[in-house]
């Protein structure tokens, strides 16, 4: 089987290589075809398996190649929680040097506004501090060409349902969505 890292570029392959990654994961040989392919997707995969670099990586690629000349977010990331936002934040430094900025709730709104000015194409942070950022007119969402809801089940819980599906709803119906979980909860499935 071929390896989904041959067609990335060499700026991906090296910083993948300078962080001791030389072959996908199973997830990440299943998903990075789907997600190049511009496919909806939503995903299960345990932690530790490269669920993160399983969607990055496609995502970046497709950054690198675009011909972005206002340097508009192409690309948002919702997560539950700051510190899954601060890993996928160091994740995406890993693959790439493009402009990525983190957006979280319970940190000044004024100083994340400040950060927006430096024009990054990437923007990870909670779906209320994103959505409030996008009423606020700071963060243009009609660029968006691809959305991650990484932990889906958890942004869709009942605390957070009501600020992601708002979030949705405020992007171009061409968006991309992509969605993963390291546990998709099932109430036919419990267990003692």
């Amino acid at each position: 089987m071929n390896s989904v890292f041959e067609d990335l570029s060499k700026e991906t392959v090296e910083n993948l290589n300078k962080n001791g990654i030389t072959s996908p994961t199973p997830v990440q040989q299943k998903v990075i075809p789907l997600i190049s392919q511009r496919e909806n997707i939503l995903f299960q995969s345990e932690t530790g398996t490269g669920k993160t670099f399983a969607y990055l990586i496609p995502l970046v690629e497709r950054l690198l190649k675009l011909d972005n000349p206002k340097k508009e977010v192409k690309l948002l990331i919702a997560s539950p929680t700051y510190e899954l936002a601060s890993q996928i934040k160091i994740q995406f430094q890993k693959l790439s040097s493009l402009k990525c900025i983190l957006c979280i709730g319970g940190a000044p709104v004024s100083r994340q506004i400040e950060m927006l000015k430096e024009k990054p194409v990437a923007v990870i942070g909670g779906s209320a501090r994103l959505l409030e950022l996008i009423h606020l007119k700071k963060l243009k969402a009609d660029a968006v060409d691809a959305l991650v809801l990484d932990e889906a089940d958890r942004l869709l819980s009942p605390e957070l349902r009501d600020e992601t599906i708002a979030l949705m709803e405020r992007l171009p119906k061409s968006v991309q969505l992509i969605g993963n979980s390291a546990t998709v909860r099932s109430e036919e499935h419990t267990s003692e």
